[in-house]
């Protein structure tokens, strides 16, 4: 046995020791086969079960160099989840995974933590998440669809919230372009994957529409398009609101409509665009709306403002909404 693979069995140990007693734990009972983590990569080496909890480890003691090429890899049980965060508040970069084998693509890390879904409606699944990918309208623990690389949910995954993704715009995170072959989609929620974006980018070409359970994709290899809808939302389609506010110009790319009322992104009531993101504009007749890029004070009117009628119109100041009011013209 190496010197250098006695340390990290030994390091681990004592550092999980340490956190255990000197930091809160998640109170969900200890779990045994449930994460382990080992000291190469692709799960071989020497390895320690990491239990239900929430630790701080220096992940850069774990793997000698400067952590961007580590050899520290993760085996993960069905129904299991990890997450390595930078901060040791649990913030930062962060990389989550779920079930199967990964690789860390960075050691830089100092707060991990393991939980265990409490039901499973469905199989659970590899996550893999370093960067964020898109805006999605909510952040459950556990996200609604992940796509993996190789069919039968194998290989590197990437989890997706609600919302469009689009590869061109580099929304897919560790996957690559085309490179989508087997996805698992949680009950409740509806998927749709595309072969093109399209001209206003909202996808095209070859789709393939997907609900509850585990499928292999029928246009595999061509996939540069994700679309994920909550089949309890009940609200009408964005398209059919007075007013819908586009990502790009030209009323192209992500879309949300709005009612009559006044809308704030600071309320999170930008769930599809996100804040400063909206380009362009379309208002139905019998409506007028003002697009504001300064939210307003105390109940005030928003400033840096355009009001527009009926129509469709490039905004002039693009990618700067945070507040929009919607009334009726008569």
């Amino acid at each position: 046995m190496g010197a250098g693979r006695t340390r990290f069995f030994r390091l681990l140990a004592v550092v999980l020791l340490i956190a255990a007693s000197s930091i809160a734990v998640v109170a969900q009972g200890t779990t045994t086969g449930g994460v382990r983590l080992y000291n190469a990569r692709d799960g071989v080496g020497m390895g320690q079960d990491i239990p239900v909890g929430t630790f701080q480890v220096d992940g850069k003691q774990l793997s000698p160099g400067d952590g961007t090429d580590p050899n520290v890899s993760v085996r993960v049980s069905k129904d299991h989840f990890i997450r390595f965060c930078a901060q040791k508040d649990g913030s930062g970069k962060c990389e989550e995974f779920g079930e199967g084998t990964h690789n860390l693509t960075s050691a830089d890390f100092n707060f991990l933590k393991v939980w265990k879904r409490a039901t499973s409606s469905t199989p659970a699944a590899a996550v893999s998440s370093s960067t964020p990918v898109g805006t999605p309208a909510a952040t459950p623990s556990v996200k609604p669809l992940v796509v993996f690389e190789q069919k039968h949910w194998l290989g590197r995954s990437q989890t997706f919230g609600l919302g469009m993704y689009r590869s061109y715009r580099a929304e897919f995170g560790k996957l690559n372009d085309n490179q989508a072959r087997s996805v698992v989609i949680a009950k409740g929620f509806r998927a749709r994957f595309c072969s093109e974006e399209g001209i206003n980018f909202r996808g095209a070409g070859d789709c393939e529409v997907h609900e509850e359970g585990r499928h292999n994709l029928r246009f595999a290899n061509s996939i540069s398009f994700i679309e994920v809808t909550d089949l309890a939302n009940s609200a009408p389609a964005d398209e059919k609101m007075p007013v819908v506010l586009y990502e790009d110009a030209s009323q192209a790319g992500k879309m949300q409509g709005f009612d009559v009322g006044s809308f704030s992104a600071s309320s999170g009531q930008f769930l599809k665009l996100a804040n400063d993101t909206a380009s362009s504009i379309a208002v139905k007749d019998g409506y007028r709306v003002s697009v504001c890029a300064d939210e307003p004070l105390s109940g005030g009117n928003g400033a840096n403002c355009e009001e527009f009628s009926s129509g469709k119109k490039n905004l002039k100041n693009r990618k700067s909404a945070s507040y929009i009011k919607v009334w009726k013209s008569n």
